[in-house]
């Protein structure tokens, strides 16, 4: 009798020191579970959900709209639907400082960029713009505001910025200035600022110094500001001018990749291939705001 007593005793404690063991392996794992979601939803949080739109040239004639030709009023009213629904503007150089310094963002950041550096851009964005606190960033292109400035005649329907309009837009406040090449935005012998077939990376590096490093200077010179972001002409691209950009001081690279943008802190390589959402004519705003903010 004692036996038995003393066996049920040892089998009770054992089924306790069993439970005890696997509740705690079952708390251990529910432990990892939860900090793995814990993990993965920070991860989430620190990925930022960046849309950016493409804009060129804006003119109240009819006639002239198209895919890179917009009216200012179907402008606007992009411009007041992402304030309705709570969109922040940002320079490409803030979200720079978010990936490089941790500096924050907006709860809904957007880009506004402009391709080209047309003159009809100052004339109907700006003044908008400015009266509503937005931000937008202006791609120039050397070649068009040298032949702006010696025209007589300065008119929104043709002419591009000149160096003294660039530096009001820069100084403003209101725009922050990005490199558009300075002759490479045109399709005679090489597709933009990309490699030609054969060429040595030696006389490609020679070629986008020569050009983007000199519109680099001239900026600095004319109009007081060194850009951080370059925009490739026509959204073609080589992986060579990755390292060259990037050693001439270029932080951003913008595409014409019409493709969502996801940042996350630390992380350089996000920002190496911006996407851009391209703005036609003949979309309605809120159908175009559908595609560009589908995350």
């Amino acid at each position: 009798m004692y036996f038995c007593v003393k066996l049920k005793s040892f089998v009770f404690c054992l089924a306790l020191s069993l439970a005890a063991v696997c509740g705690g392996i079952f708390l251990a794992a529910r432990g990892f579970e939860s900090a793995a979601v814990t993990a993965a939803a920070n991860a989430a949080e620190e990925e930022v959900f960046l849309p950016v739109i493409m804009y060129h040239s804006l003119l109240k004639d009819p006639s002239r709209a198209g895919d890179y030709v917009l009216s200012p009023e179907v402008f606007k009213a992009d411009m007041q639907y992402l304030m309705d629904n709570g969109y922040t503007t940002v320079f490409i150089s803030d979200v720079v400082d978010y990936v490089e310094n941790g500096t924050e963002l907006p709860d809904k950041p957007v880009a506004v960029t402009f391709d080209d550096g047309y003159y009809n851009v100052m004339t109907y964005a700006y003044p908008f713009m400015k009266e509503n606190g937005l931000k937008g960033v202006m791609n120039v292109v050397g070649t068009y505001t040298d032949l702006s400035v010696e025209q007589d005649e300065h008119n929104p329907a043709y002419s591009s910025l000149t160096w003294d309009e660039i530096t009001e837009l820069y100084e403003s406040g209101v725009f922050e200035i990005g490199n558009h090449t300075y002759d490479m935005h045109s399709m005679e012998g090489r597709k933009g600022c990309k490699k030609l077939y054969g060429e040595s990376y030696e006389d490609y590096r020679k070629s986008m110094f020569d050009d983007v490093a000199m519109l680099q200077g001239m900026l600095r010179d004319k109009s007081g500001t060194t850009p951080v972001t370059f925009a490739y002409p026509f959204g073609y691209i080589s992986d060579e001018s990755v390292p060259i950009l990037h050693e001439m001081g270029f932080k951003a690279l913008l595409t014409c990749y019409e493709k969502p943008n996801y940042i996350s802190r630390e992380d350089t390589g996000c920002l190496l291939s911006i996407n851009r959402y391209n703005r036609p004519s003949g979309v309605s705003t809120e159908e175009f705001m559908k595609k560009l903010l589908r995350k």
